[in-house]
């Protein structure tokens, strides 16, 4: 009989779960065009998503459907124009940090 450590089991029996599920439904996954420049970033049991764009106008309802999702967005317009970089964590995860 083989011993599983039940942390590993139970992250192996529920689904990958990012924004881009989010966006996609149930079980698809949907990389928005507006999502130009992506990055993920793991630490201390917490994932950050970094988005780049120069795209915000056509992100607006994509970060709506998140932000209702049970994701927190955060938006920074940079100076320089039409850039931003929008953040998303999980909001339980957020708040428990």
């Amino acid at each position: 009989m083989t011993h599983q450590n039940s942390a590993h089991h139970d992250a192996a029996a529920r689904p990958l779960r990012t924004p881009y599920h989010s966006l996609g439904g149930e079980t698809e996954m949907r990389v928005p065009s507006w999502a130009q420049h992506r990055s993920v970033y793991r630490a201390s049991g917490r994932t950050l998503y970094l988005v780049e764009t120069d795209r915000l106008s056509e992100a607006k309802n994509d970060l709506r459907r998140l932000d209702r999702a049970g994701w927190d967005v955060r938006v920074d317009k940079t100076s320089a124009g039409s850039r931003a970089r929008i953040a998303f964590t999980r909001r339980e995860l957020a708040r428990a940090a």
